[in-house]
């Protein structure tokens, strides 16, 4: 038979300011395919940053296992990135986690700060697993309730034993559904994650979010030579069905802004008398609780094609 290892990890970060996790633990445990525990440990790492308040503040589920100081005496990523990529990438193994997107995640955050190379890896996703199986989302702990892990003896928040909770909750459900882990993890890889996918999301995270930006710019500016005229004294609301797509409704705030008029994010108080608002809809709404709110705000629906005819 050819044995495999499973490799169960967990982090936590000292903050996760501008969306860049600050990796301060990277918790592991090694197992047989069995799920029988071969090796465990909890990295502690230097983050080389300040922490974020909340971890030590008392309130809430998520503090820290250790002390400030501990963490502040301990090497940085970079000193552990060569035993961590081993870890990850070692043939033969399987890398799995709760939530493991976001670990993913921060594991390139790590190699992005330190200007390391990516770790190249994939690891399945147990959160999203039970989440397609039994129609709903729970914290890892409230999962550990119901197939009646005992967790007396781990502390939430402590890489190495959220590592070994989802251990123990895979090979729970392993033993309900009668599968041995690796037949289990194989039959659903639409919930894989790499790293390849993460670094795609963030990147198109970051693009919507300059996108938006250049949106939010031309708020509430009017041209002063527009090129054309055919919407001169109107101002426009688009609805967030128009602006999810961040492409098309740079160009249209663009265009309307060539065409002499207004975007507003939100049109508030009255209009100067010689000006008109617009709502503007992919496909205007019939509520009639929503027309009404349209009225005494003193609004006009508009649809997105009529709007399109009227730009030149």
């Amino acid at each position: 038979m050819n044995h495999k290892s499973f490799v169960f990890f967990d982090c936590e970060c000292a903050n996760t300011f501008d969306g860049i996790g600050k990796i301060c633990s990277l918790g592991y445990v090694i197992a047989d395919d069995d799920l029988n525990i071969i090796e465990s440990e909890d990295v502690v790492i230097n983050p080389e940053c300040e922490f974020d308040w909340y971890l030590f503040s008392g309130q809430g589920e998520c503090q820290l296992a250790y002390s400030k100081d501990y963490f502040r005496i301990k090497p940085n990523w970079e000193s552990y990135h060569k035993n961590i990529k081993k870890l990850l990438t070692t043939g033969n193994r399987y890398i799995a986690g709760f939530a493991v997107g976001n670990d993913v995640g921060f594991v390139n955050n790590a190699c992005e700060r330190y200007n390391l190379d990516y770790i190249q890896f994939r690891a399945f996703d147990l959160e999203r697993y039970l989440e397609r199986k039994y129609e709903k989302k729970q914290k890892l702990s409230e999962w550990a309730k119901e197939f009646g892990v005992d967790i007396s003896s781990y502390q939430t928040h402590k890489s190495v034993d959220d590592a070994i909770i989802t251990m123990l909750c895979l090979k729970a459900e392993c033993e309900r559904t009668g599968k041995n882990v690796e037949e289990l993890i194989t039959e659903h890889k639409d919930c894989f994650v790499s790293n390849e996918q993460i670094l795609e999301q963030a990147a198109e995270r970051e693009y919507r979010r300059e996108m938006k930006e250049k949106i939010r710019r031309l708020y509430n500016k009017k041209s002063p030579k527009p090129r054309f005229k055919t919407v001169v004294n109107c101002r426009f609301e688009l609805d967030h069905k128009i602006l999810h797509d961040v492409d098309e409704a740079f160009e249209l705030v663009k265009k309307i802004y060539a065409n002499g008029g207004i975007v507003s994010e939100h049109i508030t108080g009255h209009l100067p008398s010689n000006e008109k608002g617009f709502a503007v809809y992919k496909n205007i709404p019939d509520n009639p609780y929503v027309l009404k709110k349209l009225k005494d705000r003193g609004l006009e629906s508009m649809s997105l094609e009529k709007l399109d005819n009227l730009l030149k």
